[in-house]
């Protein structure tokens, strides 16, 4: 794995099967922990960029505190990786990628990205714009002329949609990326329109087809007016389609994964066999702490095959290494390798806050999601989250710091002013899934904030 500089500038239980042996998940935790320092430490030194100056020591802190929550049971396992200056300073797996079967996590496993996807998504709408494409202000009809003309809701009574109304300014492709067009989740709308999310995001059908569907229902605001998280990445996805005469997942692979070298990035499993594949746990009661136990992974994707579906706002899956390329191109503003995916302005604009003229001053709660409490004080860029001045944070970082993460506990940020990029996965739903961000963050800044 190289990271280099740039130029300046919902589901059912699956039963739990029987556990290992304790002495032989402690046994395997040694061997990945140990194997993997060694990866580490030799691929730090041989991605060194010129001129990077002094190497940077192991970050032993945010280590010994990520490895805590999988000795301490919070964890099945996980995979995390930081690089500061363009210079990869750790990347280490610990704990087990499937602890019935006794496979242990490795640098390279793979991990459903769920809402990680999105800044992705965001990668090649804004690709197609730097190419003179389309352009951030058309308007989406001109793409998608039966999302563009969605109703807005006008008025509810008990339950039920009584009056809709025109969109008062047209929604366009920057409305979609802003998350402020008017679409929500399923849950989002009123129960009396039947809106079931499984069949809005059907693993069966297409991008097209969910359009379709989507189209048949009236926006839950005036475009432009709030922030909502939904499914604007899913239409993103097919204006790319549209745009490019190709398939989402043929655009990804050929635009932005082969260029970057993320060959293990895809919708499904792109090399070896389904067991590079992290499990996904659950407490067993439900309480932070209890016994975790294996279950059903909410089906974005398919996973281990191909597939028609493509999600922009949560198909992806990837490993740490391949994210980190993603994360360090968008750092370096918009170049890794010599291979530039986008331009240096456009960068900056994705990273630019997007919700200062609307209702929804920060990401919040209301429709769509409860952000977590890490989230306090960011507010939305093009389908990334960024770091607000002169608000009140939970986690430490930097004004405009870029950040996301997805529904089974991955998370990544991007600190383009003190040089650092990190990500760190895990597999894992249930209370507490914060204290892997909380970790990485704090571990990062203590040991490399400077």
């Amino acid at each position: 794995m190289r990271l280099a500089q740039g130029p300046p500038g919902p589901f059912r239980l699956k039963p739990a099967k029987r556990l290992l042996a304790p002495r032989i998940i402690a046994i395997a935790l040694c061997l990945t922990a140990c194997h993997v320092a060694a990866f580490s430490n030799s691929a730090a030194q041989a991605t060194a960029p010129a001129g990077s100056g002094a190497a940077v020591e192991e970050p032993k802190e945010l280590n010994a505190s990520m490895r805590d929550l999988v000795d301490t049971g919070r964890r099945a396992g996980l995979v995390w990786a930081v690089a500061k200056n363009g210079k990869l300073v750790t990347l280490n797996a610990y704990g087990m990628r499937d602890l019935e079967a006794g496979l242990p996590m490795q640098t390279d496993t793979v991990f459903r990205l769920y809402s990680q996807t999105r800044p992705v998504t965001a990668v090649a709408i804004l690709i197609l714009a730097d190419k003179g494409k389309l352009s951030l202000d058309d308007p989406v009809a001109k793409y998608l002329p039966a999302i563009g003309g969605m109703q807005v809701i006008k008025d509810i009574r008990n339950g039920v949609v009584t009056a809709t109304e025109p969109q008062r300014a047209a929604m366009t492709i920057r409305h979609l990326l802003s998350y402020t067009s008017g679409l929500g989740y399923a849950r989002d709308w009123p129960a009396s329109l039947g809106v079931r999310q499984r069949e809005m995001l059907s693993l069966d059908g297409d991008l097209a087809a969910m359009m379709d569907k989507l189209s048949a229902l009236p926006l839950l605001a005036q475009p432009g007016e709030r922030w909502i998280y939904g499914y604007h990445s899913e239409a993103l996805a097919r204006i790319v389609e549209i745009v490019s005469e190709q398939p989402y997942d043929e655009f990804l692979r050929e635009r932005i994964f082969s260029p970057l070298g993320m060959h293990d990035t895809g919708f499904w499993i792109q090399r070896g066999t389904a067991d590079r594949l992290a499990r996904v746990y659950e407490p067993r009661s439900g309480e932070s702490g209890a016994p975790l136990v294996a279950r059903d992974a909410i089906p974005s994707s398919t996973y281990v095959k191909p597939g028609p579906f493509f999600s922009g706002g949560g198909g992806l899956v990837s490993t740490v290494p391949d994210y980190m390329r993603f994360a360090q191109m968008l750092a370096n503003g918009g170049v890794l390798d010599g291979v530039r995916i986008l331009n240096a302005d456009t960068v900056d604009a994705m990273g630019a806050d997007q919700l200062r003229n609307t209702a929804s001053r920060v990401v919040e709660g209301g429709y769509g999601l409860n952000p977590p409490s890490s989230l306090a004080g960011y507010g939305w860029g093009l389908s990334i989250g960024v770091r607000l001045a002169g608000e009140i944070h939970a986690v430490p970082g930097t004004p405009g710091d870029m950040t996301w993460g997805g529904l089974a506990n991955t998370v990544f940020f991007i600190d383009r002013k003190r040089n650092i990029v990190a990500v760190a996965m895990s597999q894992y739903m249930g209370p507490d899934a914060d204290a892997l961000v909380f970790r990485l963050r704090e571990g990062v800044y203590r040991n490399l904030g400077e």
